[in-house]
């Protein structure tokens, strides 16, 4: 089918009481693994491009291969621009086809970080692309005084009754990356957060994250859960293995990749059980 908005996908993600699995790719392999999952699972899924492949082609051309691959797929497929961080990203967004777009200017002062979403919320509704932005931010490594970094509810109400986003990210302890400890997970300031603000409610930092916090945040209202770092990590580990494998012979490209392809969708297919509540 074609490409869906992310207020699309996020509304059956609400009617369902389950989180989409929103999966930063970067290569074919990835992207296969991802699509091809979730229409095994029969789930929505988010494409995320990440801004730094926004550096060059990369970002067209991962579009339009998203593009084919949703068409020849029977479940919605939105494809979504992560921590966009500029109003030109996220007009080359909206040129290129994307569906979604996030704004972060979760580093700038609330008035600041206001005026740049609403912007970017008048640039990408005009186009029907969805829009999702952050405040609060995740927590830096080694982080003691959470409570600087954290999502405030009534400061979160405010920012969506100005801007008129659709999704809204949230920092209630999550990080991203591998944890070094278990993190602290304020499940109890993401429900004050999804009773205030009436629109769907995004996970960063879904990597590494313990199984009963995340089920927990989806009960109270999580829709969306980015995952990166856990994804690239099968791949890197997956290419190291086959590296030492064929180091004495020779493996055509497709073929030495076949096992990578087949390790990323098995930890696909997990996170997406995970987050539809299946495990």
């Amino acid at each position: 089918m074609p490409l869906v908005t992310l207020a699309t996908a996020l509304a059956i993600a609400k009617e369902k009481n389950i989180a989409i699995g929103a999966f930063n790719i970067g290569n074919y392999e990835s992207l296969k693994a991802v699509i091809d999952c979730a229409s095994e699972e029969k789930l929505p899924v988010i494409i995320q491009i990440f801004n730094r492949l926004f550096n060059d082609d990369k970002a067209r051309d991962f579009a339009a291969l998203v593009k084919v691959m949703a068409e020849n797929t029977d479940v919605p497929v939105v494809l979504h621009l992560d921590h966009g961080k500029t109003i030109d990203q996220v007009k080359r967004a909206v040129q290129y086809g994307f569906t979604s777009v996030m704004i972060d200017a979760s580093d700038l002062p609330m008035e600041e970080n206001i005026q740049m979403t609403k912007e970017v919320v008048a640039i990408a509704h005009s186009h029907n692309v969805s829009v999702e932005a952050e405040i609060g931010r995740l927590l830096p490594k080694g982080t003691v005084d959470c409570e600087n970094f954290l999502t405030v509810p009534e400061e979160a109400l405010e920012f969506v009754k100005q801007t008129g986003i659709d999704a809204l990210a949230v920092a209630i302890g999550t990080s991203h990356g591998f944890y070094k400890e278990a993190p602290f997970i304020d499940l109890e300031r993401l429900k004050k957060i999804c009773d205030l603000v009436r629109i769907p409610i995004v996970l960063h930092g879904g990597s590494d994250t313990p199984d009963a916090d995340v089920q927990q945040s989806i009960r109270y209202g999580i829709r969306k859960i980015n995952l990166a770092t856990e994804l690239h990590k099968v791949y890197i580990d997956a290419t190291a293995v086959q590296a030492e494998i064929h180091k004495t012979k020779f493996s055509p490209i497709d073929v030495y990749n076949v096992p990578i392809y087949e390790k990323m969708k098995e930890l696909v297919r997990q996170k997406m059980n995970l987050f539809a509540l299946r495990s």
